[in-house]
Order: C-alpha cells, then sequence, then structure tokens
C-alpha cells in the first residue's frame, strides 16, 4: 500500500494504543509523536482524543503544537480528527464555557442536549453502536474514502458534544440517536473527522482506516 506511513499526533488525550495497534493490522508504519519536525514533514495525520475541549486544546499549546497542526493541514496531507479529534477542528466549543479550536472547519462544538432541544429522557452521553448516513446536504470531498460504506456499517460512538459546522457542505455523514440528528463525519478539502471511534469499530471501522490510507 503507497503512502502507508501514518503520523499520530501525542499531546497526552489520545487513544494512542488501539489506533497504532489497528494501523499495524492494517500493515501501515505509525509513528506517535510531538515532535513539531516529525509532524511538520508527515505525509499522513491522525489528531486523536478522548476528555474534555478545554484540556485537550490547553496541552496542544502547552506543546507548542498549535500552529503545527494548522501548517501541516493546510499543506494538504490527509488528516483525520477522531473523537474529540474531530471536534477540536471546529472554531469553538462551548464545553464548560467557549474555547477555541484549530478552527480548520469553522463552526462550534454544542453538547448534544442543546442540539436536541432539551429533550426529555435524553440520556447522555450517547454510548454505544450506530449506523451513519449521508448528510442532507452531503457533497463529497473524495469518494474513495467512503465507497465501500453500507448503510448497514455500524460504529461505535462515547461522546456527550457534537459538531456543528458552520457551512452545511462540511457536513458529511450523521447518525441518529434516540431520534436527535448528529454529525458523525465532517471534512474539508483534506481534512476529515469521524466522531466514532473507527479503531475500535471492527471491520467497518478497519475498511474506513483502511481508505484513508488509499486517499
Amino acid at each position: 500500500m503507497q503512502n502507508s506511513k501514518v503520523t499520530i499526533i501525542d499531546y497526552g488525550a489520545g487513544n494512542l494504543l488501539s489506533l497504532k495497534r489497528a494501523f499495524e493490522f492494517l500493515e501501515s508504519t505509525v509513528v506517535i509523536t510531538s515532535d513539531q519536525k516529525l509532524i511538520s514533514n508527515s505525509s499522513r495525520i491522525i489528531l486523536p482524543g478522548v476528555g474534555a475541549f478545554a484540556k485537550a486544546m490547553k496541552s496542544i499549546r502547552d506543546l507548542n503544537l498549535e500552529e503545527t497542526i494548522i501548517s501541516v493541514a493546510k499543506k494538504g496531507v490527509p488528516f483525520l480528527g477522531i473523537c474529540l479529534g474531530m471536534q477540536l477542528l471546529l472554531s469553538e466549543s462551548e464545553e464548560f464555557g467557549n474555547t477555541d479550536g484549530l478552527n480548520l472547519i469553522p463552526g462550534k462544538v454544542e453538547s448534544i442536549n442543546k442540539i436536541s432541544g432539551g429533550k426529555e429522557n435524553l440520556k447522555i452521553p450517547h454510548i454505544g453502536w450506530n449506523t451513519i448516513q449521508k448528510s442532507k446536504n452531503y457533497k463529497s470531498l473524495n469518494q474513495t474514502l467512503f465507497n465501500d460504506l453500507s448503510a448497514d456499517d455500524s460504529f461505535y460512538f462515547v461522546h456527550s458534544f457534537a459538531s456543528v459546522p458552520k457551512n452545511s457542505e462540511n457536513r458529511l455523514y450523521d447518525t441518529i440517536y434516540e431520534g436527535v440528528i448528529l454529525s458523525a463525519v465532517i471534512g474539508n478539502n483534506n481534512i476529515y473527522g469521524f466522531q466514532f471511534h473507527p479503531e475500535k469499530s471492527g471491520k467497518n471501522g478497519l475498511k474506513l482506516l483502511k481508505k484513508f490510507l488509499e486517499i
């Protein structure tokens, strides 16, 4: 597989081991690093993340990685944010007060409860397996990434907040949780975000990661 080297950014808030194992299963060379030079010269980037938005952004800034991440993403290399890593791609989050994000995809991270309109008895967080479907204004950025996706394919979600892109064309796939429509995949040119954990989603997740290695 060409260009199968993957750089996973380590800023202290990612599910690194599971991701490393998933890419190694796909016969990819994996580098886990917080080194600015290595990240800047990478040909394929993963921004993982679990936990709180503000704490994650603080870690990125404390490591002086914010401008490095933005710069390499704007070079046009395939770039994938996963779970919290997807949310960090947006302009800001309202989790525990407003915090600025990387602003690689204009938009805001909002609580699922707010997005639902305060729906009664809605269980938060959204945890478990769920399918995804093309968003209302779907416009494929790279058909290669999704051309083997089935409507029956399910993925593993764990989140209390969701991304709300400012521009509808940046919202690629949604998931429906107890009747509430939430963004599942966002994208902007070479930059993608998965709200679910592909590395914890069995063969369906591996299928998407394999496609990511091919774009």
